[in-house]
């Protein structure tokens, strides 16, 4: 079995990279929907709602993320305290499904679909990281499109890791300057050159 993480900040396109080679026979983890699975049940949760109080807590006990993203997005105390409780959660999760993969005896490709996988340093997850990049106009963009405002999207983007700091961790750079269509070839050429 082989393990690639993919990378990249947000709405640099690693989520359809990852699909593409989900599309190809990959099992993909998202980390983004494992930390949402977290959110909405369990010890996160309660952690969440200790550490931020009720504001971010809808009427119906779930957590309101884009309260919580307004909220640690514009501040960077707010932000660490945050990845302090949900990283831990998030990687341990990842783990727990990969042995699960590899105790049911498969050998094929596990995908790791994951933003801040190698922002603090290389990652223990992975065999092979790829990081996705995109020019940051073009992600605010794309940001905008999912319905945040140009100011929560440059919060966003300026919240993580240039892909300069995060390119050093990567065995690989996937450049995502051009369409989709252009991310999707160089994304399939990537897979035959890591998986052959």
């Amino acid at each position: 079995m082989i393990v690639i993480g993919i990378a990249g900040g947000i709405a640099s396109g690693k989520s359809t990279a990852a699909r593409v080679f989900e599309r190809l026979g990959a099992r993909v983890l998202d980390a983004d929907a494992i930390g949402h699975d977290l959110l909405r049940t369990g010890r996160m949760r309660d952690d969440i709602r200790s550490a931020f109080g009720e504001t971010v807590i809808t009427a119906e006990g779930e957590v309101d993320r884009r309260a919580l993203g307004r909220l640690v997005f514009g501040d960077v105390q707010a932000r660490m305290r945050l990845n302090r409780l949900a990283r831990p959660a998030i990687r341990a999760e990842i783990r727990r499904r990969i042995a699960g993969l590899r105790g049911e005896g498969y050998d094929g490709v596990v995908v790791v679909d994951a933003p801040l996988l190698v922002d603090t340093g290389p990652t223990d997850l992975a065999d092979r990281v790829i990081l996705v990049t995109a020019p940051a106009p073009t992600r605010k963009d794309r940001i905008i499109q999912r319905g945040l405002t140009g100011q929560e999207a440059d919060q966003r983007i300026a919240a993580q890791d240039p892909d300069s700091k995060q390119a050093r961790w990567a065995d690989f750079i996937l450049e995502n300057n051009g369409s989709r269509d252009e991310l999707v070839e160089k994304a399939e050429a990537l897979w035959k050159r890591i998986v052959s």
